[in-house]
């Protein structure tokens, strides 16, 4: 009794041994997760700030932009020092500047100077608005400024460039719209950790990293890397003795800059700390309970035990099991089709694999309740079950699907009556809580050899093949039976060869993108094309785009795809520039949906050094369902660089008026299939005719797409509309044809 006693002891003393050592990791892991929690939120912080800085500098190009379209600024220099005068005044800027294409640059104060070498300058002079890096003051020689610079339009031609300048210590008028904890401090910082700006009443310095010199050189040098490769990160560095977390971005759009937040350790810890100082007192009065109860533990012990295995058993169950019928679900069929197997091989060694989907399940719930489908579905896994065979098993594998597996099924005959027995089962009207209930099922059959799942491990795909088949049957008649033959084999087996073609097509040169021609009935001339993606397969031939957009979608190659599709675009848009066409591109849900997707159109639009108005995006409205706030914001962006937007297959969605109302959409694309009926009926042309008025109404270009015959046209022009597109000029062709098409069309 006394070694028991003792025995006990030992073990209450270890495990407080335990606890108190996990008390000391929990206050140190706590602390480790606070001030990682604390340099994450950093991060975002700067995050936000650096996008708030960004959309700053694009206010301040944009303020300087309108300053840039006064006629003004291109007569005489008294006109334009009284402009840069004004706006320098309004502006807030130090010095506003029209420079001339040889750079000669005249202020608002009636100073000149050459700045033709200024990089700014050059980048203007090409069509980029952009803001500079630090420089010295042309005029003084002591004070440091930032420039923005944007190009002077005038008919199309860059004329000049309109300069500003702000002294690069005083926020530079671009961190007023953020606001943090008086903790906090901000700074703009070079790539080289150089001051560009920060806010009054903060510490003062002229290099972050001689700032915070009494860092570790590796925490020095992995954060010079970060600024230096423009990625974000976070850290932690020393100051006067004092530790500082700190959170750093990029900022888009300038030469290197990165958006930095700044905090002492301990006054953002300070509350965690005293949590944790409770927590630990916490713990203690935790671990004197524990001792307490200690010995009641022990003698509860076996009956925790049973009550875990319990426990265990009932996560079995729910696991391979539907509660609701009773049946294996999915994975308890696929857990329990080995031992079926080795039952059924004394018999055969062929069996028959079914698979059923109720025909317009979802209608009883509609009209009954969800209580009432539920033992409908019960009383049908009831009667699957009394399908005669000692061995067969029946599962239910999804909501209102359910297989059967069925031993010693030999040929097609015994298949198809097996599937015409499972019919027959749902001919007998359900009679559910009083309700008379009449459904059908549709059935999906296929043969197997029981190798075929023992040593091949084929179940998965046999799986697929009788869902592909009960498909089939529901799409051929609903109440019907489909029996998995050769032809849907080779049809499977197609379709798999054909999605690896597809992700070689790019590869191998069988992409490309034809170009159908826009065209303006009253000037008679092409104004624009639509690009459209073609594969032309050496296995396959010439795929229908419906086919292989769709594959792509499912298989995830859409994304190199839809590139693609930019690319060549945006090349041909290069190619006949300067000739007033604009060239429009489609995209999927699946594309704009990508967080990277705006950045990659907006960096291939400058690879091609394309101008703002001469390529579009089309949408449709199936694509702002998926998730209209993302895109509108997505669309916003792309508008904000040039990039026009289409509205495609405009009146065959939803809230057609609401896209019309909130988004930056430029143009509305009438469906084809109001062009075919606009001739012959009268209430398709009345809908083209509102559509058209609508458009004018909200300043929108209309195209109308799928234009056949002439009658078409003559419609459509009544109503107003004089875009068109389709068959009746040309239908899409490759590059070559659509440039030779420019000089030849006349309709």
């Amino acid at each position: 009794m006394k070694y028991q006693r003792n025995k006990m002891v030992l073990i209450i003393v270890g495990i407080v041994a335990i606890l108190i050592a996990l008390g000391l990791g929990f206050v140190f892991g706590v602390r480790s997760i606070l001030t990682a929690n604390t340099q994450t939120s950093l991060q975002k912080i700067s995050e936000q700030g650096s996008n708030a800085v960004r959309a700053a500098i694009v206010g301040n190009l944009d303020a300087l932009s309108a300053i840039a379209q006064q006629n003004g600024l291109t007569q005489s220099t008294a006109e334009q020092m009284r402009i840069l005068s004004d706006e320098a005044r309004r502006k807030n800027f130090v010095r506003v500047a029209y420079v001339d294409r040889s750079g000669r640059a005249v202020t608002n104060d009636g100073k000149t100077m050459m700045i033709g070498e200024r990089e700014y300058f050059q980048k203007a002079l090409a069509g980029h608005a952009n803001i500079s890096g630090e420089l010295y003051d042309l005029f003084d020689s002591k004070s440091k400024i930032i420039a923005y610079a944007v190009p002077v339009i005038r008919n199309r031609e860059i004329v000049g460039v309109l300069v500003a300048t702000t002294p690069d210590k005083e926020e530079l008028n671009i961190m007023d719209n953020i606001a943090v904890d008086s903790d906090y401090s901000i700074y703009i910082l070079s790539h080289n950790g150089t001051v560009v700006s920060n806010r009054s009443g903060q510490d003062r310095f002229s290099n972050f990293f001689q700032y915070i010199g009494e860092s570790s050189q590796p925490e020095i040098s992995r954060m010079k890397g970060d600024f230096l490769s423009r990625q974000p990160g976070r850290g932690v560095c020393a100051i006067n003795g004092v530790d500082k977390l700190i959170g750093y971005s990029g900022i888009q759009g300038t030469d290197g800059w990165m958006f930095a937040v700044m905090v002492e350790e301990n006054k953002i810890m300070a509350p965690g700390n005293q949590i944790l100082i409770m927590s630990g007192i916490l713990f203690g009065l935790l671990i004197l309970e524990f001792v307490a109860a200690s010995v009641g533990f022990f003698k509860f012990k076996k009956s925790s035990y049973e009550a875990s295995m319990r426990r265990k058993e009932d996560i079995s169950y729910y696991t391979y099991t539907d509660p609701l019928t009773n049946l294996p679900n999915r994975k308890g069929v696929e857990k329990n089709i080995s031992e079926w197997i080795r039952l059924c091989r004394a018999e055969s060694k062929n069996g028959a694999a079914i698979f059923l989907d109720i025909d317009n399940f979802q209608s009883v719930n509609n009209t009954f309740g969800n209580d009432i489908g539920d033992s409908f579905l019960a009383s049908a896994a009831a009667r699957l079950a009394s399908v005669e065979g000692e061995n067969t098993l029946v599962g239910r594998i999804g909501g209102d699907e359910f297989t059967l597996l069925i031993s010693n099924v030999n040929t097609p005959e015994e298949l198809e009556s097996c599937a015409k027995t499972i019919l027959h089962l749902f001919e007998e009207p359900f009679l559910i809580h009083g309700n008379v209930i009449q459904l059908t099922c549709s059935v999906g059959a296929i043969l197997f050899h029981y190798r075929e799942i023992i040593e091949n491990d084929r179940f998965d795909e046999i799986i697929n093949r009788g869902e592909f088949v009960l498909h089939e049957a529901k799409s051929t008649s609903k109440g019907s039976y489909a029996l998995f033959n050769d032809e849907f084999g080779i049809t499977i087996d197609r379709q798999h060869q054909m999605q690896r073609e597809l992700k070689l097509s790019i590869h191998n040169g069988e992409f490309c993108c034809y170009f159908q021609p826009q065209y303006d009935y009253e000037k008679r001339a092409i104004v624009g094309f639509e690009s459209l993606a073609r594969w032309n397969s050496a296995k396959f031939g010439m795929v229908s785009p419906v086919t292989f957009i769709a594959m792509a979608e499912n298989t995830g190659f859409i994304k190199e795809l839809g590139r693609s599709v930019v690319d060549r675009t945006f090349a041909f848009a290069q190619g006949v520039q300067g000739r007033g066409l604009r060239v429009s591109f489609n995209t999927s849900p699946v594309e704009l949906l990508q967080a990277d997707y705006v950045d990659y159109v907006l960096e291939r639009f400058r690879y091609y050094g394309l101008t703002p108005g001469s390529v579009a995006i089309e949408v449709t409205e199936s694509t702002l369902i998926e998730s209209f706030d993302g895109v509108i914001k997505k669309l916003e962006i792309l508008s904000g660089h040039g990039i026009s937007v289409y509205l495609d297959d405009f009146g065959t969605g939803f809230s057609s008026l609401t896209y019309l109302k909130n988004l930056p959409i430029h143009s509305v694309k009438i469906d084809k299939s109001f062009i075919d009926e606009v001739v012959t009926d009268r209430v398709g042309r009345d809908i083209v005719d509102m559509i058209v008025r609508l458009a004018k109404r909200l300043n929108l270009e209309v195209i109308a797409e799928g234009v056949e015959t002439q009658a078409q046209i003559d419609c459509i022009y009544s109503c107003g509309c004089r875009m068109i597109q389709g068959y009746f000029i040309s239908p899409p062709v490759p590059w070559e044809k659509a440039v030779a098409l420019l000089d030849g069309v006349h309709k």
